[in-house]
């Protein structure tokens, strides 16, 4: 009907549609005008399958309930917004046995690719989708050894940050309490934050624990300092364990917190509401969601088939720790 009423081709109108530039002006602005007129909408869904790509793709969350996730989702969610397409939302809830489940039900539904946002340092169950180059971008993790596209954070300078801003307070005692179970992000952090140590000649020390709740950070961190303050500058994982640890202390006695300086990290919504309102290093989590779709979409369209490895920066927020 827009083609006939505008004596033009039907290819014309399409170009117009998914905006092709070889089009005119004058010709582009009269099929919009007729489109408004007509209140056509676009069929996303009848162009992908023309074009023989699946409009859903998989998303697979490794973790228990924590805030840092759903602030990455919310990224990803504005990504599949823009790039017209729907999700299937699986979380194995750190049971690696159900990831390889999670996989094969995906492929079942037929998704065009796969974002993973994993807690474990491997992703083995994902490898041979990765060979078969089937589309799959990890978020949060640089897997060295899995040729697979990644948007992850600066890691190593996040612990530097952490580091010099303990020290800059009059730190002279640091501990950090970190995540044996996160690969790359624990291991980047920990090299960052204990390069500062050393180069300032303070004295560290770095609890490199399996089990990383709340509950478990806040015993540990009870037991330290239930005699003493042996440390005076305590770098944290996450802000989940931050928390934690502040509670710990205080529940020991608030005067603890004059003494003792705290930064948390991922600067998760939770950390400028809790008191003391907590310093810590900010991630773009909205961001990171949002490049892994792009990315993936680039993958599921063939418009890109190198790796690539999307590293973005990290920023320290000081509050009241």
């Amino acid at each position: 009907m827009i083609a006939e009423d505008l004596n033009v081709s039907t290819s014309t109108v399409s170009r117009v549609i998914n905006k092709h530039p070889d089009v005119s002006q004058e010709t582009r602005r009269k099929v919009l005008k007729k489109i408004e007129e007509l209140g056509y909408v676009r069929n996303a869904t009848a162009t992908l399958m023309r074009n023989n790509v699946s409009m859903t793709i998989g998303v697979i969350f490794e973790a228990e309930y924590d805030p840092f996730f759903s602030e990455i989702l919310q990224g990803i969610e504005k990504g599949i917004s823009k790039y017209n397409y729907r999700m299937i939302l699986i979380n194995t809830k750190l049971r690696s046995e159900e990831a390889k489940s999670a996989v094969n039900m995906l492929l079942e539904h037929r998704v065009g690719g796969i974002i993973i946002v994993p807690s474990s340092p491997n992703i083995s169950y994902a490898e041979d989708l990765v060979k078969r180059q089937f589309p799959v971008v990890v978020i949060g993790r640089d897997y060295k050894d899995v040729s697979v596209d990644e948007v992850f954070t600066d890691d190593y300078h996040g612990g530097e940050l952490a580091g010099e801003y303990l020290v800059s307070r009059g730190a002279t005692r640091l501990l950090m309490i970190n995540s044996r179970n996160s690969g790359s992000a624990s291991s980047e952090r920990e090299r960052g934050f204990t390069k500062v140590a050393e180069d300032q000649r303070v004295h560290y020390e770095v609890i490199n624990d399996l089990v990383t709740d709340y509950d478990n950070t806040f015993k540990i961190v009870r037991s330290i300092y239930s005699e003493s303050v042996p440390f005076d500058g305590i770098f944290c994982f996450n802000d989940t364990r931050a928390f934690a640890a502040i509670n710990a202390m205080r529940s020991i006695s608030e005067s603890l917190l004059k003494k003792v300086s705290v930064v948390g990290y991922d600067d998760i919504l939770f950390s400028s509401i809790f008191s003391p309102k907590l310093t810590s290093i900010r991630i773009d989590k909205d961001k990171e969601g949002f490049e892994a779709v792009k990315l993936l979409n680039q993958r599921v369209r063939g418009t890109r088939k190198s790796v690539k490895r999307e590293i973005l920066n990290v920023s320290l927020v000081i509050r009241e720790t």
